[in-house]
């Protein structure tokens, strides 16, 4: 009986397309090249939802102060001579101020917009009108779409903190003094209008004040600020004693108080910074070679793959 071998089974070993000796290319889509691209990816869309987002923010901000701009100069048209001089102008909207309408009243919408430093929203509010910093920022903004030059004036206590807030106007090479919540401007006993180096002075001051019930005598105008630095958190005294020593004057050199007193150009402000900064990374991020291959598989390793499959 002839004998029966079971055939003999031989294991091949895979076919491999690589040189002896080769360092084999990384899988598609993984190693330290891929988690580049991927980065880069993620930045890319990062940056240009930024750039979207900021680009909103910035027409809104735009439209904004577009339409705030727009209200008050229709309200300064109707109680401010369009021809007039400074001093007739201020006049005019100090008049205003003393002798406001009643608009707006009542707890509901005090509550509502007391902290709102909208000017719109202030000039249609009779109780904000009787607040110091309201009805300074009503006052120079309203002033400003008349054509009047005017700044904030903080009066600042012995702690630093500000007691009082009012404004002053350019009337020819001088800054005069004018209080919006009372509606008056600064005079001494004959009617000359003041400014605050002059009202440094106390007996200057107390003659002022004089004519002006209701102004607390300790209102002076000893310390007095355009830009209150230290309500930045953590850093904002110390930048005030560096400006102070490196530039004595800056405060004085511009109108630092009017973006404060403008909210429709903070959006402007925040937006357009971060829109040219997104879109700088976008840039920088489109240009890197890491964002121009696409992540699919390399040519020749997709040859060698199908080399493989068809000697498997």
């Amino acid at each position: 009986m002839a004998d029966r071998r079971e055939p003999s089974l031989t294991v091949e070993e895979p076919f491999s397309p690589l040189a002896p000796g080769a360092t084999p290319e990384p899988t598609p889509g993984k190693g330290p090249r891929a988690d580049r691209r991927w980065q880069f990816a993620l930045v890319s869309n990062a940056s240009s939802a930024l750039v979207v987002t900021t680009f909103a923010l910035l027409v809104c901000g735009l439209a904004w102060n577009y339409t705030t701009h727009r209200y008050l100069t229709g309200f300064a048209d109707a109680i401010v001579p369009l021809e007039g001089s400074p001093q007739e102008k201020t006049e005019a909207l100090l008049k205003w101020f003393r002798h406001v309408p009643e608009r707006i009243n009542g707890p509901a919408a005090e509550s509502a917009i007391l902290r709102d430093r909208d000017p719109v929203k202030i000039v249609q509010n009779a109780r904000l009108l009787k607040i110091c910093g309201s009805a300074t920022n009503a006052f120079i903004n309203v002033g400003d779409v008349a054509g009047l030059r005017t700044r904030r004036l903080l009066l600042l206590g012995p702690s630093g903190g500000a007691m009082h807030v009012v404004a002053e106007v350019q009337w020819g090479e001088q800054w005069v003094v004018v209080d919006p919540q009372q509606g008056r401007v600064f005079r001494d006993h004959i009617g000359r209008p003041l400014t605050k180096e002059e009202l440094r002075d106390r007996e200057v001051f107390r003659d002022a004040i004089s004519g002006m019930p209701g102004y607390s005598p300790t209102y002076t105008f000893e310390r007095t600020a355009h830009l209150h630095l230290e309500r930045l958190p953590l850093l904002g005294a110390l930048l005030h004693r560096a400006l102070d020593r490196a530039w004595p004057e800056w405060e004085e050199a511009a109108d630092w108080g009017y973006f404060p007193e403008n909210p429709s150009l903070w959006l402007v402000l925040v937006s357009l910074p971060l829109l040219l900064l997104g879109i700088l990374i976008r840039l920088i991020a489109e240009k890197h070679p890491a964002t121009k291959h696409s992540m699919t598989q390399n040519p020749t390793l997709a040859t060698q793959n199908s080399s493989v499959t068809a000697w498997d």
